[in-house]
């Protein structure tokens, strides 16, 4: 039995198999592996309300250490964004007509800022964060951010991104459904999240997994499976490593402070992320 209370036991998210098998643990929280599917995922999990609030406030109770999301603002991350969009959409730039942006999940706002940098006039670049803090200061710097989740109702949109958000979602594909939703006709979707779900070993994850803020972990089959079934096209996949000599060296400084991770040579493994752009199917 779990020592933390309150937690529910579920089914795979993916294909909502019962079978599992262990994969790892991290403060208190078993992260498994569906035996259909190969999704890892927590389990038991957190209840819905307790998700809910804490995707509100960036606060997680005791029973999760009392773990703080809010995290900050990296202006470094703009730049990076900037690059990454600018490979993966020439054909957008190179166009120079207006578009319609929505960031689900826009944090501080550093992908509005990329993407206002490279957008042309008249373009409407915002986000939706459930995060009050994050989208509080993101509006006191002048963006166009909502504190909430994504609506159905909200104005159709030429372009959906959701960076670094997957894991955070207990139902990604209803989810998707959102984003199908307000969609304008041959509408785009970025995803940007790791492939955990394809490296066989914990050991191969040279991080903290971040339960319980981190509640999914997919493969690239179950990405590209998840879009396909709601009607996108892949156009493109970009697998970015990380176990950097930087990286090592974070996770070392981590492991110093008494932070769970797993130190492993630089270059040495299968962890990936994706970086995968789909469109609507006519």
């Amino acid at each position: 039995m779990n020592a933390i209370t309150g937690l529910v036991r579920i089914d795979c998210p993916y294909c909502h198999s019962a079978e599992f098998r262990p994969w790892a643990k991290e403060i208190g929280y078993d992260v498994v592996r569906c035996a259909e599917c190969d999704l890892l995922y927590v389990n038991p999990a957190p209840a819905p309300e307790t998700i809910s609030e804490a995707v509100k406030s960036g606060m997680h109770g005791a029973e999760a250490g009392n773990l703080d999301v809010r995290s900050r603002r990296v202006p470094g991350k703009v730049d990076h964004y900037h690059r990454m969009f600018g490979r993966l959409f020439p054909d957008l730039w190179s166009r120079k007509e207006p578009f319609h942006w929505l960031d689900v999940g826009a944090g501080y706002g550093e992908v509005i800022e990329a993407i206002g940098r490279l957008s042309p006039a008249g373009s409407v670049i915002e986000g939706v964060e459930p995060m009050t803090p994050k989208a509080e200061l993101a509006r006191s710097r002048g963006l166009l951010v909502t504190n909430d989740y994504l609506r159905r109702d909200h104005a159709p949109v030429d372009i959906v991104s959701s960076i670094d958000v997957f894991s955070h979602i207990p139902d990604y594909r209803a989810f998707i459904g959102d984003v199908v939703a307000v969609l304008k006709p041959g509408g785009e979707m970025v995803i940007v999240t790791g492939n955990l779900a394809d490296v066989a070993d914990r050991s191969e994850f040279p991080d903290e997994l971040g339960t319980p803020d981190h509640l999914v972990f997919a493969g690239k089959k179950h990405i590209v499976g998840l879009l396909e079934e709601a009607g996108f096209g892949i156009v493109a996949i970009d697998e970015q490593r990380t176990d950097t000599l930087l990286n090592f060296a974070k996770t070392c400084a981590k492991r110093m402070l008494g932070r769970p991770g797993v130190i492993r040579m630089p270059y040495t493994s299968s962890y990936r992320q994706l970086v995968v752009r789909a469109k609507l199917k006519a």
